[in-house]
């Protein structure tokens, strides 16, 4: 898991593992100066391979590992672009959670909520059944560097970020004890880890969401890695539109 690695790869596009602690594209990495190295990211390790890749079509954030797609000329990446655009790319990611609570209710979290602040009211949630968590995001805290829900529409907040106008969505379509598996169609930066905070189960060892922001005690260790996997991708083949599926291995509840 600490190696990318091309899972599948055809004329028009590749599906590629990204390792925990990756950037996935210049766009979103950083040069480290400690030691005169820098890191390499995804984009750059495919391009070493495949010189002539047009474009990356999704971005996984540098803590999540798992699958993610690459367009090698332009006609694909606009194909592709229309799928997302359309709603038919799904991604699929597998968490482990550590719930804040032990009882099943959506009462604990408010607005004033010590333990989460700055989110709004958690909705009321059926964990027997699939789900759907809504919300528009703002950027939140020091360096802007977490994000929080937006449930109203108004001028509170000037950096609401909106998908297509509306809400993003994140499926649940499984849940086992503390291992969720979700479905996003179009995502925001942090987005599932946002929106399982909010309902009370954060992912296991998040350096973001996990802790009480107010205790400065809590920590997650620097090599622990975040239980959160993009295991499937679903999307239509640019040579013919059928729909592909690609997936690897899941997490499982006892993984971490």
């Amino acid at each position: 898991m600490d190696s990318p690695y091309i899972l599948e790869e055809t004329e028009n596009f590749a599906v590629v593992f990204k390792p925990p602690k990756m950037h996935s594209s210049l766009q979103n990495s950083k040069q480290i100066t400690n030691n005169k190295e820098q890191r390499t990211n995804l984009h750059e390790w495919y391009a070493k391979l495949f010189p002539s890749v047009f474009d990356i079509m999704h971005r996984l954030d540098f803590e999540t590992h798992g699958l993610v797609l690459f367009a090698k000329n332009e006609k694909s990446y606009l194909f592709f672009k229309n799928a997302q655009k359309n709603g038919n790319f799904i991604k699929e990611y597998s968490a482990i959670c550590n719930p804040i609570i032990e009882q099943k209710t959506s009462s604990f979290l408010t607005s004033d909520s010590s333990v989460l602040k700055g989110f709004p009211s958690c909705p009321d949630i059926n964990y027997n059944t699939p789900f759907l968590i809504e919300s528009y995001f703002r950027p939140y805290g020091p360096g802007r560097k977490l994000v929080r829900p937006v449930i109203e529409d108004g001028k509170k907040h000037k950096e609401t970020a909106k998908d297509n106008g509306g809400f993003y969505s994140t499926e649940i379509i499984n849940k086992n004890v503390n291992a969720f598996t979700v479905r996003i169609k179009r995502g925001f930066r942090h987005q599932i880890r946002c929106h399982l905070c909010w309902i009370g189960f954060p992912i296991k060892n998040d350096p973001l969401y996990l802790y009480n922001e107010n205790d400065e005690n809590e920590t997650v260790a620097p090599n622990a890695v975040m239980a959160l996997r993009a295991h499937a991708l679903f999307f239509p083949d640019p040579a013919g539109g059928k729909q592909l599926e690609f997936r690897i291995e899941g997490l499982e509840k006892d993984d971490f």
